[in-house]
């Protein structure tokens, strides 16, 4: 499977997470013809859950003026347009209507066939029933939005849905964590994270090998992400091959 094909498959999880975040929470969306765009109008809302998702640089240009006035009725001053790698045409169409150049993300892809994680004496594998633990320990590791934002949504983990979520345990603790929302064989791996005292113990490993191995199991044949610079490395560890950075082009008002 070509680069582009494989970042075809997470942009379409990508789509799919989110669109599912807005079932029952306070994101909200807006479809137009090749774009969808996401917005959470609230005070101190990150930057990274104002997004628009596209599908070619024509029909982007199509859409900015119309996601400009909605995301200024919304009350959102900053939103951004995570450009895919090489498309230079998109990247010409957001300079020219004010858009800057920022942060990058890496993504990635590894084909499933790990597996199931080796636990150490005193480690569980968990499947929790809701996202809170997680959400806490991602709290601690990237900012606190993430728990009110999650809390308020309450996602089910289950089939029906296509979000799961594993938990590892130390002597009871809750020490790291992450989620799997799956959909059409693809495995999108989001929200990783371990308690800033236990990193380098290799539990962040046992999470992405047991979200892994259930993926897998339930009829997955890919996982992809998109990394964080604290889980590159690890994800590069894992077999995980590199597809390049997507750049977040980024309006704001004023």
């Amino acid at each position: 499977m070509t680069d582009v094909e494989l970042t075809t498959r997470l942009r379409a999880n990508i789509h799919g997470f989110k669109t599912l975040q807005t079932g029952g929470g306070p994101l909200r969306m807006k479809d137009l013809p090749g774009v969808r765009a996401f917005a959470l109008p609230s005070h101190g809302a990150p930057l990274f859950q104002q997004q628009v998702l596209y599908t070619d640089a024509h029909t982007l240009a199509e859409a900015l003026g119309p996601l400009d006035t909605w995301y200024r009725e919304l009350g959102v001053q900053a939103w951004r347009v995570p450009v895919y790698p090489g498309d230079t045409a998109a990247e010409a169409v957001l300079a020219r209507t004010g858009h800057r150049a920022e942060d990058s993300i890496p993504t990635m892809a590894l084909p499933l066939a790990h597996p199931p994680p080796q636990l150490p004496p005193g480690t569980t594998l968990e499947h929790p029933e809701d996202l809170h633990e997680v959400m806490k320990l991602n709290a601690l590791c990237y900012g606190q939005e993430h728990v009110g934002y999650f809390e308020s949504w309450r996602p089910r983990l289950h089939s029906s849905s296509g979000l799961y979520a594993v938990l590892v345990r130390q002597e009871g603790r809750a020490l790291a964590g992450g989620v799997s929302f799956e959909r059409d064989g693809t495995a999108g791996i989001y929200f990783v994270a371990t308690h800033p005292e236990a990193r380098r113990l290799g539990l962040g490993a046992l999470v992405m090998r047991g979200l892994h191995a259930d993926a897998l199991a339930r009829g997955c044949t890919l996982a992809v992400l998109q990394a964080s610079a604290l889980g590159h490395g690890l994800y590069q560890r894992l077999g995980y091959q590199d597809l390049g950075a997507w750049t977040s082009w980024v309006r704001r008002a004023g």
